[in-house]
């Protein structure tokens, strides 16, 4: 029985991540509909080509590792690329060689399920080389309204913050069972996330004895040092967040800067620590509530 729950985790995790990257892919065809207004064909170009590289380059070590698990050396000669390959190719010869990797996922694309390869990530790929190869011959590239594009990506970030989420509940599932595996995760945990309205802080709430998520915890948050001032000047308040049923909570557009928090439930032992907020980063801050 714990093995099939291990299993049934396993693919869980699978099927969330896959949903990661065709987010994080979505939203790099929305940023490009943005520059596209701002800066013309040389930047849309250059967004293009990277995102398409790094799809291409996943794709392509997944089927890698099917062909060579299945000992068939005919699909690993077409797809086996490096990421130095594809960055040394002409642009053309770059279309050629992902759309080859596509079109082989796509004919694999059941034998690949176990590997996280998708309809909808191999839809992604197609969609990026055909978005590229249109840069090309052209001299100009048409543009479209960042207002849509602005509002595609508000709801795209709302996508992924859900589904990392997800994740979180389930590899607290595993702390206690596989503690390596759960340390490395909260260590990576800290991403970078860039535009406005993006996550500053992610709150993830346990209990020290069960490792179990704690919801109705009451968090405070109240800049410290020279910025005290200057929220006490702007009428600002300290930002008071409560965990949900996950022990999750979030924040956006925090300042810049150092805050001290307390964390408050009945039943738990307050807690007390600072935490710090950078330009452009999620922070995550994991905090232990111990029986009072």
């Amino acid at each position: 029985m714990p093995q099939l729950l291990q299993r049934y985790q396993t693919m869980q995790v699978i099927i969330l991540y896959t949903t990661v990257q065709t987010t994080i892919a979505q939203i790099l065809a929305a940023k490009v509909q943005q520059e596209a207004d701002k800066s013309g064909d040389t930047k849309t170009k250059k967004l293009l080509r990277t995102s398409l590289i790094t799809q291409t380059i996943d794709v392509g070590r997944r089927v890698v590792a099917y062909a060579t698990y299945v000992n068939n050396n005919a699909l690993l000669a077409l797809v086996n690329y490096t990421e130095s390959d594809l960055k040394r190719s002409s642009d053309s010869n770059l279309v050629s060689i992902c759309q080859v990797v596509r079109d082989n996922a796509n004919t694999n694309v059941a034998a690949l399920a176990t590997y996280g390869v998708t309809a909808a990530i191999i839809t992604t790929l197609q969609t990026t080389i055909t978005s590229f190869n249109a840069t090309i011959p052209k001299g100009r590239v048409d543009t479209t309204d960042s207002g849509e594009a602005t509002q595609l990506l508000a709801t795209l970030f709302k996508t992924l913050a859900t589904t990392w989420d997800k994740i979180d509940i389930l590899v607290e599932m595993v702390r206690i069972s596989q503690p390596n595996f759960y340390n490395e995760y909260v260590k990576v945990s800290k991403v970078i996330e860039t535009g406005s309205g993006s996550l500053a802080l992610k709150i993830k709430a346990i209990n020290s004895e069960t490792g179990e998520p704690e919801a109705n915890v009451t968090l405070t948050f109240t800049p410290v040092n020279g910025q005290l001032k200057s929220a006490a000047s702007n009428g600002k308040k300290p930002i008071v967040k409560k965990t949900a049923k996950g022990g999750g909570a979030h924040e956006k557009n925090m300042p810049d800067g150092t805050y001290a928090y307390t964390a408050k439930k009945t039943g738990r032992k307050e807690t007390n620590g600072t935490v710090d907020i950078v330009n452009g980063e999620m922070t995550v801050l994991e905090i232990k509530m111990e029986k009072s």
